[in-house]
This record gives structure tokens, sequence and C-alpha cells, in this order.
């Protein structure tokens, strides 16, 4: 099954398939004048033993004709079937819709963002590049008022740069863009993008949001709802970590030698009731059995 990291852009491609063209126009590919923008079959198959598909496949269309599509992949790592199978994409999804294609591949990483820009030989004269979004040339989404025109953007800009010494002026408007979604995607987004951040940068947005709290009553509402629950829980993992050290420290002071396996299982003991409750029989009992019930 496709990984989540891998999956995400993806996710913001279909909730959002104006994106596309959007970040295609950022990186200067030239695209016809279309009103719409369609998801197709990603099969790109003709006829052949093997099947080829691709992540995704978009058309642009002016009403029912589609003038040009975008074959959109998500690639995490370094591949070299890739160099086989890409331009496949490209001339399978020309055969089949019969109108020019370009081929966008979405990196997380540089290393693998420059591997994949790379000149493909197919033989002869032909040559064959694909267009790469990496992180850096993902927009900087810096206004609440281009976040909330486009919040899949906003979530890609936090994504790409939140943990950049400046992340703080993409993060703070792509929260406040998610406000105005639904829940199901308001969540999905929010967790995307914490999960993202490291340590330091997740702290700093959340004192950031309790500081302007104050301020704005919508980033009140969102800190209480949100990012309450992740500093209650925060709370809760520091308060187990001292009980855990606290229940090592009257171990030893008892002359209770612990194996590795008793050991592991107070440090990973996230449950600091249960932690105190161990402290309270440690401080009476004549052997580890009477205070976890090990041999």
């Amino acid at each position: 099954m496709p990984s989540f990291p891998h999956e995400l852009p993806l996710a913001l491609f279909r909730n959002c398939p104006e994106l596309v063209p959007y970040l295609l126009k950022q990186l200067q590919v030239e695209l016809p004048a279309y009103r719409e923008v369609l998801i197709v079959e990603s099969n790109l198959t003709e006829l052949t033993p093997t099947e080829y598909r691709a992540d995704l496949v978009l058309t642009l269309n002016d009403g029912d004709t589609p003038l040009a599509a975008v074959v959109a992949e998500a690639q995490l790592t370094i591949d070299h079937d890739k160099e086989y199978s890409w331009p496949h994409y490209v001339t399978g999804a020309r055969a089949r819709l019969r109108i020019p294609v370009v081929l966008l591949v979405i990196c997380n990483d540089e290393k693998v963002a420059n591997w994949a820009r790379q000149e493909i030989v197919i033989g002869g004269d032909w040559r064959f590049r694909p267009i790469v979004l990496g992180p850096a040339q993902v927009p900087w989404v810096k206004t609440p008022e281009l976040a909330r025109q486009l919040p899949e953007l906003a979530v890609l800009s936090a994504l790409a740069h939140g943990n950049e010494p400046a992340g703080l002026e993409v993060l703070l408007p792509t929260i406040e863009a998610l406000l105005t979604l639904d829940e199901q995607r308001k969540g999905f987004y929010y967790d995307v993008v914490l999960r993202s951040l490291n340590d330091a940068m997740r702290r700093a947005l959340e004192q950031e949001l309790k500081m302007q709290s104050g301020k704005y009553e919508y980033q009140s509402d969102f800190a209480r709802t949100y990012f309450g629950q992740g500093l209650a829980e925060g709370e809760a993992k520091g308060e187990a970590k001292g009980e855990a050290k606290a229940l090592l420290a009257v171990l030893e002071a008892r002359g209770m030698t612990l194996d590795p396996s008793t050991r592991d299982r107070i440090v990973s003991c996230t449950d600091a009731e249960q932690l105190h409750r161990w402290i309270v029989c440690a401080a009476t009992a004549s052997s580890l059995h009477e205070v976890f019930g090990t041999p």
C-alpha cells in the first residue's frame, strides 16, 4: 500500500485539482487557456502485458474538450526504474488522450528532486526531462488571503517550509486557512502539518497561537480545539516521564536490581497514574514481583 507521505501530495491534488496547473505556472510551464481541471483514469496500459499506472492524471479542459494533460507523480526516493516508466506514462497518456502531455514529479527531498530533473536519453535524438517540484520550488504562502484562496497550496507550503527558520510565516496563515474548511479536511490537513513539524517548531507554533489568542478569537478557538489537545498530551507525557524517573529512583534506593525488560516497561509507560501506583507499592514492597507481578 502506498505510504502516507507518498499519498499526501496526491490527496492535495485530488481535493484541489486546480493546484496542479497553478504549480506548473510557477515553474514557468506554458499551458493552454483552459476552463476546468478534471481527474481522469491513471491506468496508462495500451494493450501490453505490463500495466503502467501513474499516480494521478489530470486534463485541462475547455468545456468537454481536453486541451492538455498532466501526469502527476509523487517520488520519495531515487528509483532508476522510473527512468523507463516515466516516458511511458507520457507517451501512453498522449496516445490515449490525443493531446499534449507533461509529467510533474513532486519530491519532498532536494536530493531526489535533483535526480528526477536529469535528462533521460530515450534513444537517437529523443531526450526526455520531467518537470520537477522540489521543496525549494514550493511557493511560500505568507498571506492569509492566498492561504484561504488555495488552502491545499498553503498546506503544501507548510510541509515544505514549516521547519525552516522563518517557518511561522507560512504556518500561521495555513492554520488560519484551515478554519474555512469542512471538519474532515480541516482535521486531516491540521494532522499532517503538525506531524511534519519538529519539536522546536511545534512548540514555537503553539506558543505563537497562545500569544495571539487574546487578539483573535478564531485563533483562540482553534488553539483550544486542536493545539489544546496537543499541549495536554505533551503535559501528560512530561508527567509520565517524571513519574518514571521517580520510580526508578525509589527502586534503586531500595536495592532492587532491574532486568532490561522491566526497565523498558517503566520508561515506556505513558500512564502517569499507573506509574504513581507502582511508586506507592515500591515504597514498601520487598520484591519486584510485589510491584509489577513479575517473577
